[in-house]
């Protein structure tokens, strides 16, 4: 006895698998990623993940963490800038260390001036290191800047400003009024290309852990809200290709 299948079974039965196939096909190379990059942050701490630093200048954009042109100080003739960890360098060559920020600079007769974040470097004509002046000789705490007239060196903060003598190490009040003094400060500047990029050399700029972005990529946040919701269509279209799997297997049996 021949056992006949409805043409309307049949005809169904077709459409499922044509469909289960074409939704197949569609994602499959998306299956693939998504299986691959959830196995690489299933076993991060051992492949060490979040240890690979990436610095392209594309992928920190689109992050939004742009590095910044990197600036300094140009005093008689110097460039005076710093790594953004704790050394100064003077052009090209590490001076002294620095605690970040590098706050302002300036240069008299007795040599320059670079004003740290919690510490007064003073260097010679030719940028070596003198000596160091903190808070525990005396030094006036929130420092903002330096400036020089009439050969004069003084410190400067909101209210007061001091003058400083390296040769006595002594501070004694500003005969000028604060925001005149402020107004002779050295502005802050882009440093020469050549400065710019033997710094790079020596600074850790903003980076982007693989980790991250194999798992932004992996939810779709890469790529923003769109991104979210493509991955969420991703996961309708597999609980779809499950349920026409199930049917075309029940439709065989």
């Amino acid at each position: 006895m021949t056992n006949k299948t409805s043409p309307t079974f049949s005809h169904s039965a077709r459409t499922n698998i044509l469909w289960h196939r074409r939704l197949g096909l569609s994602v499959f190379l998306l299956l693939i990623f998504l299986a691959i990059s959830g196995f690489a942050l299933n076993h991060s701490p051992a492949l060490k993940l979040n240890q690979i630093a990436l610095s392209n200048n594309w992928l920190l954009s689109w992050y939004g963490l742009e590095k910044a042109p990197a600036k300094g100080f140009q005093v008689d003739g110097q460039w005076l800038y710093h790594n953004g960890d704790a050394e100064l360098f003077v052009d090209g060559t590490e001076a002294a260390p620095c605690r970040a920020p590098l706050l302002s600079a300036a240069a008299n007769d007795n040599g320059l001036f670079a004003l740290c974040a919690d510490s007064l470097v003073m260097l010679t004509p030719q940028g070596q290191f003198v000596e160091q002046f903190s808070a525990i000789d005396g030094l006036p705490t929130a420092l903002q800047g330096l400036a020089v007239v009439d050969n004069r060196l003084y410190l400067i903060n909101e209210s007061i400003a001091a003058e400083f003598d390296p040769e006595r190490w002594s501070i004694s009040p500003a005969p000028m009024a604060v925001d005149k003094l402020a107004r002779s400060q050295q502005a802050m500047a882009t440093l020469p290309q050549a400065l710019a990029q033997q710094l790079e050399q020596h600074q850790s700029g903003p980076s982007i852990s693989l980790e991250t972005v194999i798992l932004d990529l992996h939810s779709g946040r890469f790529f923003g809200q769109f991104g979210v919701l493509f991955i969420d269509l991703i996961g309708i279209l597999i609980c779809i290709l499950s349920v026409t799997g199930l049917i075309a297997w029940i439709n065989r049996r």
